[in-house]
């Protein structure tokens, strides 16, 4: 019985901890961006030793890694019309849009996107164009990356301008597909 207390109240102090280093990283990102924050800055912040904040993480990298997959799982729920691709999703908190926006950080939100829509988006693109994996993927990471560029270009803001920008693409990509399809039947 005392184990289990012992458990809860540390799992308790582990959440609130993890808690105090989102905090510090997200009002670090927003002061001084990612390039410039350190480990020993984020605990500074934070009010924990370096030694707490290895317990739960390997470096800042490890960090941003879990706060990256958090925001693709909140923008995934919050997402008004689950229609629309995840790379064409816009985060609605502020703390995660930080990490949307921050230009340091693109190559490694993109590339967490992708690993999350490749399983979905692949095989779809497979079955509508009669490619092969590795061609459906490539096809996959462009059309992902695109919109991305796009999002990050247009400030990742969702208002009619950016609305329209998704239109536009999303006839082109679905032309594509439809010439890729077409292409296959008369091979």
């Amino acid at each position: 019985m005392a184990d289990r207390a012992r458990v809860k109240r540390d799992d308790r102090r582990a959440r609130y901890t993890k808690m105090v280093i989102h905090d510090a990283f997200f009002e670090l990102l927003e002061s001084e961006g990612f390039d410039k924050m350190s480990v020993t800055d984020i605990c500074k912040r934070a009010d924990v030793n370096r030694g707490t904040f290895y317990l739960h993480y390997e470096d800042k990298y490890a960090l941003l890694d879990e706060l990256i997959d958090e925001a693709l799982d909140n923008v995934a729920v919050i997402e008004p019309d689950g229609e629309l691709p995840l790379c064409q999703r816009v985060p609605d908190q502020g703390k995660y849009r930080l990490l949307f926006t921050d230009p340091d950080l693109l190559a490694r939100l993109t590339r967490h996107i992708i690993e999350r829509g490749a399983d979905v988006a692949v095989p779809q693109i497979m079955e509508r164009t009669g490619l092969g994996r590795d061609d459906a993927y490539t096809l996959f990471v462009f059309i992902a990356n695109g919109n991305i560029a796009l999002n990050q270009a247009l400030g990742w803001k969702r208002n009619l301008k950016l609305e329209h920008a998704h239109e536009l693409v999303n006839v082109l990509t679905e032309s594509g597909l439809d010439a890729l399809q077409q292409l296959g039947t008369r091979r």
